[in-house]
């Protein structure tokens, strides 16, 4: 069964383009891009495109700061009915590329070590990223659909899946070699490079749960790489393209200079990185892609949200992390910057941070009280009090394995306890003999909006006789009781692992053997489909177990899902080509700018 055939990458074929984005921590926006934060799947574009009246294309490029969807929209523009700002827009016609300029990013990162085996924060990845390849890809750039992940070769030209679904074979790229840069000279990449990295990865590091299902990696020729597995993991390939799947040469492991060294096959060849100041690259005159048409990056450490607004209002960069949290501030940012480029998310797949209940403490484990906190939850009124009136109600789980379309709380796929019925919650706590119930909440501040959450919830609680006592932990100590499972009560903002497949959401963080199942969910029976769907190599019959996981999982309300504000995305008008943000925060800005910034250049 063959998997993927291809002479060429999708994106040698066509030019490169424009739009924008910058994720905002929870919220924000105004202006002109594209983009996509968690999720698989969707059909917002032809839903966007269509609305009755067809596309317009004399309508001006201004509209995308209007906050308001036209009547006609613009020929290639797409822009979801329940969203404030367009998901993404052509380029601009008649720009040829052009060579040259540097691309500058304020990063709220510093520089750590570069070994990607042993570490996944931003100031040790970033820079990997940016200098190796993958052995596969996922498709980014202008047109590419924000709420799916879609394949691209990478290193490896093609590959194929046995019928069995227990061998897959890689063909390396024809004319892949190695940075022309000391201890590597431009070396041929060959299988043997990538055999070596990924056996590394699958016997130390971080990552090796990623290979726990591998039996044997082979490359019996320069050509040809060979993975077997021990079951027919159906979403064994997409990790391999992801950031955490990086590949290094063996040289640099060889003579121990893997964590301050990074020589790859990318876009982008190290030069220098001095803590607290900056991180230099230029491009790779020899890269086997595609022309590199930037002279290069350079990373500006600023820990301050203010200082990288101000760079950024200032034209000093072309990009920043997280600048703004809410939907008012990006249009302040808009009223000084005009011909920002801005986007809006159509519609999260999956969520970030949610309430997290600890299953190993008895109250946690009886379903009254669980559905009673749920029903207790008004998720309209967190939207306009907290996000402006455009929050979107997101489960943990990606809806889009499941459903063809965002689920809603009326639409009933959330079940039946997403209601707000704070009379029923009060029959349940009752029935619970939890009337006074007290909630132990712990939580880390990632933006502003986590706070005001936590405090309408309590408002909201107090009415049904719920005590919702909260304390804010620093990043260290949250991070150790959410990874170690160890808070006692409730964590308001835990997250699920993120991964760009099913099986991290479905199987990692839920079956009740697993290291990623951070609040000890223990149902037999969503560890049964868990294990099924893993190996269930017919497409329908796969979809199936997972909505049947779906459906347990909130008909026990194991997790009420929460309202969360949009996303938005920010960048300079002259920015062309590049794409930020996708499903599962793939082809995300806090990672992975080689696969964003191969394509990009400056138009001015």
């Amino acid at each position: 069964m063959t998997e993927h055939e291809a002479t060429a990458p999708a994106f040698l074929q066509r030019r490169p383009t424009r739009r924008g984005l910058l994720r905002a921590a929870a919220l924000g926006a105004a202006g002109v891009s594209a983009a996509a934060l968690l999720g698989c799947g969707g059909d917002d574009e032809s839903t966007a495109n269509s609305g009755g009246s067809g596309a317009d294309s004399s309508v001006s490029t201004n509209i995308s700061t209007t906050g308001q969807r036209p009547d006609k929209l613009p020929a290639g523009w797409v822009w979801a009915s329940d969203s404030p700002y367009p998901t993404d827009f052509p380029e601009p016609a008649g720009k040829a590329a052009k060579p040259g300029g540097i691309f500058n990013v304020a990063v709220s990162w510093d520089v750590g070590p570069f070994d990607p085996v042993s570490a996944a924060a931003g100031g040790s990845i970033t820079v990997p990223n940016t200098v190796y390849n993958r052995l596969v890809g996922f498709a980014t750039g202008p047109g590419v659909d924000t709420t799916t992940l879609k394949l691209e070769p990478e290193l490896a030209a093609s590959w194929e899946r046995s019928p069995d679904g227990l061998t897959i074979t890689f063909k390396i790229a024809p004319g892949a070699k190695w940075q022309n840069v000391p201890p590597l000279n431009g070396r041929p990449f060959v299988a043997a490079d990538a055999k070596f990295a990924f056996e590394r990865y699958q016997k130390e590091g971080v990552y090796k749960s990623y290979w726990t299902g591998v039996s044997s990696i082979d490359a019996p020729d320069a050509s040809t790489l060979r993975i077997k597995l021990t079951k027919p993991l159906v979403d064994f390939i997409n990790p391999l393209a992801s950031r955490y799947q990086t590949i290094f040469p063996h040289e640099l492991v060889d003579d121990g200079s893997i964590g301050k060294a990074v020589v790859g096959t990318g876009p982008f060849i190290f030069k220098e990185a001095i803590t607290g100041q900056r991180v230099t690259l230029t491009k790779n005159p020899d890269y086997f892609e595609t022309k590199v048409l930037l002279d290069g990056v350079e990373f500006r450490p600023m820990p301050d949200a203010a200082a990288r607004l101000a760079a950024f209002r200032s034209g000093q960069i072309e990009f920043a992390y997280s600048m703004v949290n809410t939907k008012r501030q990006m249009d302040e940012v808009v009223k000084t910057n005009p011909d920002i480029q801005v986007t809006s998310l159509a519609s999260s797949t999956a969520s970030g941070p949610q309430p997290m209940f600890n299953h190993q403490n008895p109250r946690w484990q009886d379903v009254r009280v669980r559905r009673a906190v749920s029903l207790a939850t008004d998720r309209q009124a967190i939207s306009k009090l907290v996000f402006e009136g455009i929050g979107q109600t997101v489960s943990v789980l990606p809806w889009r394995f499941v459903y063809d379309d965002a689920p809603s709380i009326e639409s009933g796929k959330f079940g039946n306890w997403a209601r707000y019925a704070p009379d029923e919650a009060k029959q349940l706590l009752r029935a619970a003999g939890q009337e006074n119930l007290t909630i132990d909440a712990r939580y880390y501040e990632y933006s502003t909006t986590d706070t005001q959450v936590a405090e309408v919830m309590a408002d909201q609680f107090r009415q049904v006789g719920i005590t919702y006592s909260v304390k804010k932990l620093d990043y260290t100590e949250f991070n150790s009781q959410l990874i170690g499972g160890t808070f006692p009560d409730v964590l308001h903002n835990g997250y699920m692992p993120l991964g760009t497949e099913a099986d991290t959401y479905f199987y990692n963080g839920l079956h009740s053997k697993s290291p990623g199942n951070r609040d000890h969910v223990n149902d037999s029976q969503i560890d049964t489909w868990a294990e099924a769907q893993q190996i269930e190599l017919d497409p329908a019959k796969r979809k199936d177990l997972l909505t049947k996981i779906w459906t347990q999982y909130h008909d026990q309300a194991y997790r009420p899902v929460r309202t969360f504000g949009r996303a938005f995305n920010v960048q300079q008008p002259w920015v062309r080509g590049v794409r930020l943000e996708s499903a599962f925060g793939a082809r995300s800005y806090f990672y992975d700018w080689g696969e964003i910034l191969v394509k990009a250049w400056l138009d001015k």
